[in-house]
């Protein structure tokens, strides 16, 4: 008897293939790892999946993951896996486990870890080595990384608020490049947080020209998302047009009340700047609540003047699981504190690492964002180990694909799978990847159209989607029956490769 001539062989479902093309009836075959066929596909293969009635599509990218930790602590990503997702953009928000040195050490224990996650031993030094040491894990989705420029900065010259001095600034500068040469997709940053709102555009600039030398992209966490929000959206441009690197605005949207509507003005500047040339694109979430650590907003205890108490859950802790899913207002009565006391015993206690809720955005800026042509989508999930995560760790793709598409018709099937797929794979220069055709990577989703769903919420967000039988990393089967199984079939890729 001979060998099967395919791996698997996924027929008779609704091939909508990334592009944007109406989506059509037929078979997709796979073999070592690589779309071997599609179309009406002849021949045996080692498992069939009936895919009748169901869409088949290129396996999501998630633009803006926090994942770096997690794919070490956690390498099957579930979380991710039952989404549909299958390669996941990390070093977001200049945040990063590397380059590593003693600063950098002390950075994750001043508050990081609270975002990306403990690390149990830093076993490397450069950005290289760090990504060698997530390739060694046998990660169940692929992980593509930018270079952080917190990290960068933090390790080169500490927590200092001022610009680089000249040696300080050719550490970065090399470290930088190393991480580039190692595959790196491009440099982020967060400029809402310590220490990158200490940096100043020029400096931005400068390390932006690196980047760019490598063909790589200008990824930001903008200064100011609120009503500073359309001279941050100018910044961002400004970094690009003089560093020549692609721009890329992350979680783009308008935070606090006072500010919604703001993105009628700041999408255009985005338009406005694509008309002359600047290559800008944005990602976007689609939940009106946002995310981060607490200190971020709530500056020794004081919180930014336009949150309220009442807005801001606590996700998770360290160590008091009790405030986890509570409200600030709801934490000081706990504690029998006014409120700013109460927050700043609170990270007092917990060392910073703690993750909140905010509940800030408008449902016009949300769906304004996701229809703009450039918007991405990212799920900037948090992937806390304890407590409540937003539940857009668990549930971003099918929440566009289930409510956004199917039931809010903010654009059609074919499109939003687009934005999740082709768009993102060209614009952060991922090849072989975001399609269905032959010879591109076997990165596959089948899901049923009408029942794809997300089920996470904000009382009880860990639970898997509904609607997602099968998806496939690099031609292996990485959610089976609509369940995660590990498999260690994800790679980390390398820009352009």
């Amino acid at each position: 008897m001979s060998e099967p001539r395919y791996d698997v062989l996924i027929r008779g479902g609704n091939v909508i293939d990334g592009t944007g093309a109406a989506q059509r009836q037929a078979d997709v075959a796979i073999a070592g790892g690589r779309i071997a066929a599609v179309g009406t596909v002849d021949g045996e293969a080692a498992r069939v999946i009936d895919a009748t009635g169901l869409a088949v599509a290129p396996g999501f990218i998630d633009v803006h993951s926090h994942d770096d930790v997690a794919l070490l602590n956690n390498p099957t990503l579930d979380f991710k896996a039952a989404q549909g997702v299958t390669t996941v953009v990390c070093g977001n928000c200049g945040l990063g486990p590397a380059p590593a040195n003693e600063r950098l050490q002390q950075f994750f224990q001043r508050g990081v870890e609270g975002i990306l996650g403990p690390v149990r031993e830093f076993a490397w030094q450069s950005l290289g080595e760090f990504y060698e040491a997530v390739r060694a894990t046998r990660p169940g989705v692929n992980a593509a990384f930018l270079a952080p420029h917190g990290s960068l900065r933090v390790a080169a010259m500490g927590w200092e608020r001022r610009a680089p001095t000249t040696d300080e600034m050719a550490t970065m500068k090399a470290q930088l490049a190393e991480g580039m040469a190692a595959g790196a997709i491009g440099l982020s940053t967060g400029l809402m947080y310590v220490p990158g709102t200490f940096a100043e555009t020029d400096e931005l600039i400068e390390l932006a020209r690196v980047a760019a030398g490598f063909g790589g992209l200008y990824v930001s966490h903008i200064r100011n998302e609120g009503d500073g929000l359309l001279d941050s959206v100018r910044e961002a441009i400004r970094i690009g047009e003089e560093s020549g690197a692609p721009v890329q605005i992350s979680h783009h949207k308008a935070a606090a009340r006072a500010n919604w509507g703001l993105t009628q003005q700041s999408l255009p500047l985005i338009d406005e700047a694509r008309a002359r040339g600047v290559d800008v694109t944005i990602d976007a979430y689609p939940y009106t609540a946002a995310s981060t650590s607490l200190a971020a907003i709530a500056r020794g205890g004081r919180l930014v003047p336009v949150f309220q108490p009442a807005d801001i859950m606590v996700a998770s802790v360290k160590h008091q699981h009790q405030y986890e899913g509570k409200r600030l207002d709801e934490v000081a009565e706990m504690m029998d504190l006014p409120v700013e006391d109460a927050t700043k015993r609170l990270l007092d206690e917990e060392e910073n690492a703690v993750v909140a809720v905010m509940f800030i955005m408008d449902e016009g800026d949300v769906s304004r964002v996701l229809q703009h042509p450039t918007c991405m989508i990212g799920s900037d999930g948090i992937p806390s180990p304890t407590g409540k995560p937003h539940p857009r760790l668990y549930g971003t793709f099918p929440r566009v694909l289930g409510h956004y598409a199917r039931e809010e018709r903010l654009y059609s099937l074919e499109e939003a799978v687009r934005r999740m797929t082709s768009l993102p794979a060209a614009t952060f220069r991922l090849t072989d990847r975001g399609e269905l055709r032959e010879g591109a990577w076997a990165d596959v989703v089948i899901f049923d159209p009408e029942r794809v769903a997300a089920t996470a919420t904000y009382e009880d967000p860990r639970q898997y989607p509904t609607g997602i039988p099968y998806v496939l990393v690099n031609g292996e089967f990485v959610v089976d029956g609509g369940e995660p199984i590990p498999a260690g079939a994800g790679q980390v890729l390398a820009r352009g490769s």
